[in-house]
């Protein structure tokens, strides 16, 4: 048998409440005061990446301001700890296909571009739009298992523009993230980003733990 609980103070005092909320709501409405006090205090400012651009990006997922790229405008929202310019460091570069290290457990092979175009349901793109498609595989060469998340979010950037990242299950490029990878074994993640299928992009390859260094792949 349920055992019922007892109504709290408001359920019980249900018409007082609403009329006290009522009062107080109407007390803020004609502060002139209130806004001018809770404007200094809305949101939270963004941290500071050691290395990275002067815009400091917001971690990802925290729905904050989107970084700047270097012209100024708004990096694409989903990229939000991405090296876009000149102030990370590019640790390594290789052509697609090839293999380049990326820790001392890690290493990564970028493969494509595949052109393709978005089906009727793409995510961050119209129906219909093209988009480059990339294979990126991880090894692990370690001896203890490896957490590859923060691997998860590769950029692309065609000269130093990023092209935003697309997801279309009808492509094979859902949204998803590297899994652990266990010592001698690979996994394998498609990416895709809305470009022309002539525009050449440069697919950098970073953790979000550290995203002002990348190793790049390009033709």
């Amino acid at each position: 048998m349920a055992v019922p609980f007892p109504p709290t103070p408001c359920r019980r005092l249900g018409p007082v409440c609403a009329a006290l909320l009522v009062v107080a709501l109407v007390g803020c409405a004609e502060d002139p005061g209130a806004d001018a006090t809770a404007a200094p205090g809305a949101g939270p400012s963004a941290a500071s990446v050691p290395g990275g651009p002067t815009t400091a990006p917001p971690a990802a997922g925290t729905g904050t301001a989107e970084p700047a790229t270097p012209d100024g405008s708004p990096a694409p929202s989903g990229n939000d700890v991405a090296p876009y310019d000149e102030t990370s460091t590019r640790d390594a570069a290789g052509s697609f296909g090839t293999t380049q290290r990326l820790d001392g457990s890690l290493e990564a092979v970028v493969e494509g571009p595949r052109p393709a175009t978005t089906g009727e349901r793409p995510v961050r793109a119209a129906p219909g739009t093209p988009v480059q498609v990339f294979t990126l595989t991880l090894t692990n060469t370690g001896g203890a298992p490896v957490d590859a998340v923060p691997w998860s979010f590769p950029v692309a950037v065609a000269g130093e523009e990023p092209a935003i990242p697309v997801f279309d299950d009808s492509l094979g490029v859902p949204m998803e993230t590297f899994p652990t990878i266990a010592p001698g074994e690979s996994a394998s993640l498609d990416v895709a980003f809305s470009a022309a299928h002539d525009t050449e992009l440069a697919v950098r390859v970073f953790a979000t733990t550290t995203p002002d260094h990348y190793v790049e792949f390009t033709d």
